[in-house]
């Protein structure tokens, strides 16, 4: 079992160089990858996602790389000679013109900056990627491995819930024949009650039709074997490698069952026994809302 939630960070070194990658993880409902490189690496972006969906399958993952140092690559310096010799020609008119004697010199000349620009070569991606791989490979691995020890510890307290859930069906199922026996007494007060008041015979056909509809009426067994059947599939699904989602939506439906086995019973002892259990397949739904 994965969290969703971890921690990674990885580091190159090259000469005169070092590339630095924060790999983080939040819960999602899906993989959301984001992603902040100086622009040196941008062209990557694609490969930087292919190799985040090979460590991670669900969750908001932000990838932040740093560069620091000196680039192996100079940048050139590129001089626009046309440009510059007609800002040289427009400036010695312009001090003709105003009539300027001072001597214009090379020192005044470079001061103007506009014909001299400074570009960064192409590299070449994979070049490149030898330098940014390692970096995010480290932190993507350090997540992934945060991500599982998180999850260790979510599987160990969503299944001390687990249990308990287990022991309160039980408990409920133990007690079905004598909440049943209850009801039963119950009716059978209210028919002598009923022939008291009326003072007359009952027909036992109806009153036969009468008690099996009314003992149906507040039968749960089918929601204690559904709710049974739901705790066999959470285990199983537990063990699957991405089981946040179907661990969700089992809690969802013994949820369900519970409130339905509840109104049925319409049973004090019943309905602090489910009370409980709603309340621990919540706490397993915050555990699970974790998990991959």
């Amino acid at each position: 079992m994965e969290s969703m939630t971890g921690f990674g960070k990885g580091e190159f070194t090259g000469e005169g160089f070092s590339v630095i990658v924060y790999a983080k993880s939040l819960n999602h409902r899906y993989l959301e990858i984001n992603i902040k490189m100086p622009k040196r690496y941008q062209l990557l972006e694609e490969r930087v996602r292919k190799l985040v969906a090979e460590y991670i399958v669900r969750g908001r993952v932000e990838i932040w790389v740093k560069f620091m140092g000196i680039s192996p690559v100079s940048k050139e310096v590129i001089i626009d000679i046309a440009f510059a010799k007609k800002l040289k020609e427009n400036i010695e008119k312009m001090k003709e013109v105003l009539g300027f004697e001072e001597p214009f010199s090379f020192s005044d000349f470079v001061r103007f900056r506009d014909y001299i620009y400074l570009e960064e070569p192409e590299e070449d991606l994979d070049s490149l990627w030898k330098e940014l791989e390692p970096a995010l490979t480290k932190a993507l691995q350090e997540l992934k491995n945060s991500r599982i020890r998180e999850g260790a510890l979510l599987e160990k307290q969503m299944f001390s819930y687990f249990e308990e859930l287990e022991k309160l069906v039980k408990k409920v199922s133990e007690i079905k024949e004598e909440v049943k026996q209850n009801h039963i007494n119950r009716f059978k007060e209210r028919i002598n009650t009923l022939k008291k008041e009326f003072e007359t015979e009952l027909d036992e056909k109806r009153l036969y039709q009468e008690v099996v509809l009314f003992l149906d009426r507040f039968d749960f067994s089918e929601e204690i074997d559904r709710l049974n059947a739901h705790l066999v599939h959470f285990k199983e699904t537990a063990k699957e490698k991405v089981c946040g989602k179907k661990l969700d939506f089992i809690c969802q439906e013994m949820f369900r069952e519970v409130n339905t086995l509840t109104n049925k019973a319409q049973d004090i002892t019943v309905s602090k026994y489910a009370v409980k259990m709603k309340d621990l397949i919540e706490k397993i739904r915050e555990q699970v809302q974790n998990v991959t």
